[in-house]
């Protein structure tokens, strides 16, 4: 993937963010396929991301927003044939461009939250990891939204994220390169994984899954 960058800066930023619905915030493209079977149902498709650097990148065709840092792609769908399934891609990065950014930053809040790095959102769960600066009573508050709203819907699938991050042979960049969930106007609803990855995991992680257009080759 290459773009022609006209501006770009590097933020360290250490958040938690959250997309409960990835299919929901893009409109519901595509079902998807999953070992040649046509997916008839998603019933959960949630992107789980720690963040430690964001980068703005202005181009030609607008402005793309990345987010570098640990993420965890989890689908539980249902095909055809009426088999539940789960399946999961690590990522360590996202992309988005303006619109979809846009899309986010404004979709509708769940809460009467009002400070400004806290949006608990009905698309977007984002927030500093570290919050010792915030009041107890803030801190309290924060706790309790997410509790309700995110960890005791999807207990399961945040500690299977942190199962995975616990593991040595996880997010192995020297090994496998980055993985990008994008939304990249050429690269829309796919995962971009490095030229660099190993054969062994290139041909698992290639395998198509619920809820994306494809994961291609593609990043650098």
């Amino acid at each position: 993937m290459s773009i022609h960058a006209i501006e770009s800066k590097l933020i360290e930023n250490n958040i938690f963010f959250v997309l409960p619905s990835w299919s929901s915030l893009l409109g519901y493209p595509t079902l998807g396929r999953y070992s040649n079977h046509d997916v008839s149902r998603i019933s959960q498709d949630l992107v789980i991301f720690l963040g430690g650097i964001e980068c703005a990148i202005s181009t030609e065709r607008g402005t793309l927003y990345y987010l570098f840092g640990l993420g965890y792609y989890y689908v539980k769908f249902e095909l055809q044939s009426g088999i539940y399934i789960t399946d999961n891609r690590q990522l360590t990065g996202l992309i988005f461009p303006d619109f979809v950014y846009d899309h986010l930053a404004t979709s509708e809040n769940l809460t009467l939250e009002t400070d400004r790095d806290v949006i608990i959102g009905e698309k977007l769960f984002k927030l500093p990891i570290d919050m010792s600066f915030k009041s107890e009573n803030k801190i309290t508050f924060i706790q309790g939204t997410l509790m309700r709203n995110l960890f005791i819907t999807y207990k399961d699938i945040f500690l299977e994220f942190m199962e995975m991050i616990r593991n040595p042979n996880s997010f192995q960049l020297d090994n496998c390169g980055h993985m990008l969930l994008s939304t990249h106007w050429d690269f829309y609803n796919q995962i971009l994984i490095s030229r660099d990855m190993d054969n062994k995991t290139k041909t698992s992680y290639l395998n198509a899954t619920a809820g994306l257009n494809g994961i291609t080759i593609g990043a650098s």
